[in-house]
């Protein structure tokens, strides 16, 4: 045996694969860990763009000129941002617990130790069932988030979207009255 290969006192019949296949889910674990992390960090800086999106409100003139089915269209898209930023600050505080869970902390330092010593932990035959519960929970955690960022980008996208509108609609209205004014004093 290697000096790389992790040996067991305990439990001299886990063969050198089986604990490789350990050492692959805990990796798996720890990469969507970091997706998760990634997904985290970036839905902080969405909240912001939201919660500054729902706060935003119309200048004088978009307000003067503005139709009413436009600033209709954009109060809606910016309720539906006031319904999603709990799921965010959810999500965001869910992702941030995760990495402090008991569970967690023990298979981080199995792990370590495991690596730094070459033995094989002495409970290791419930490690695979403990891998395999963090890893759905991390699964499931990473799918939630994918899910609120979709969410986030597509309020987003329709906020901007239904403001755009509304800008363009209300500086129409006042190029056609301004037009309409000049077209007016000709004929005096």
């Amino acid at each position: 045996m290697d000096s790389s290969e992790p040996t067991s006192v305990c439990e001299p019949d886990v063969s050198r694969e089986q604990w490789q296949v350990l050492e692959v889910r805990w990796k798996s674990i720890l990469a969507l860990e970091a997706g998760i992390d990634s997904m985290r960090q970036r839905l902080e800086g969405t909240r912001s763009q939201l919660e500054a999106a729902f706060r935003h409100s119309l200048t004088v003139d978009e307000k003067v000129n503005a139709l009413q089915a436009d600033v209709a269209q954009w109060n809606k898209a910016k309720n539906r941002a006031h319904y999603t930023l709990p799921k965010v600050k959810e999500f965001v505080h869910r992702a941030t617990w995760a990495l402090g869970l008991p569970e967690r902390k023990k298979l981080d330092e199995v792990f370590k130790a495991a690596m730094e010593t070459q033995v094989l932990p002495s409970d290791i035959e419930k490690l695979p069932e403990r891998l395999d519960s963090l890893l759905k929970d991390r699964q499931v955690l990473s799918a939630h988030g994918t899910a609120v960022d979709q969410e986030c980008r597509n309020i987003s996208a329709e906020i901007q979207r239904t403001l755009r509108t509304l800008q363009n609609n209300a500086a129409a209205r006042v190029r056609d009255k301004r037009d309409t004014m000049r077209t007016k004093g000709k004929h005096l």
